[in-house]
């Protein structure tokens, strides 16, 4: 099993659960995409976003976090792995009307995913890289996921694996902001 080429964080899901709460605030759908390495400004321009510009279908709000940017939006569109390319991006999307799900990508490729819900039902390239911090963080690998930590997990998880962090303080600060359709 490789591991990443970058060091990675050490998360917790009590490092997210402001988060979780902070979401469930504002919305039924959220997608957190954590990526190594880039800048909010150089994020969006990579999901083809203008920074600033808020008029097309989909907004995204970008923080910088410690080793890079975390984008959230509440539309949940998919976004392109090209983000991930030269770098790591870990995406966890989340709502009570869709299907949940995590991707970590590296290089443009989807490197393991899973459904939050079953996290010992991994996909892509290499499912197992990230299996020693899924262990690490407690994840059950063996069946259902606890549904009152399991959101948690995952973004412990993305943070993790992408060795960015993304804290209350990072999120209270101005977002850069773009749209894509």
């Amino acid at each position: 099993m490789r591991e990443s080429r970058y060091p990675v964080g050490s998360a917790s899901p009590m490092s997210y659960a402001w988060f979780v709460e902070e979401y469930r605030r504002d919305s039924d759908l959220i997608g957190v995409t954590f990526v190594r390495g880039l800048s909010p400004e150089g994020a969006l321009r990579r999901i083809g976003a203008t920074p600033g510009d808020i008029s097309r279908e989909v907004g995204i709000a970008a923080y910088a976090g410690d080793g890079g940017a975390v984008l959230i939006d509440y539309h949940c569109w998919p976004l392109p792995e090209s983000l991930s390319q030269g770098t790591e991006m870990a995406r966890v999307v989340t709502g009570d009307t869709i299907d949940e799900h995590f991707v970590y990508s590296a290089d443009g490729v989807v490197i393991t995913s899973f459904e939050p819900y079953f996290p010992g039902d991994r996909e892509g390239s290499e499912p197992d890289r990230l299996l020693s911090h899924m262990q690490d963080l407690g994840m059950r690998l063996d069946g259902e996921a606890d549904p009152r930590t399991r959101l948690a997990l995952a973004i412990a998880l993305a943070g993790r694996s992408t060795g960015v962090t993304l804290t209350p303080a990072h999120y209270a600060a101005e977002p850069t902001v773009g749209s894509i359709d």
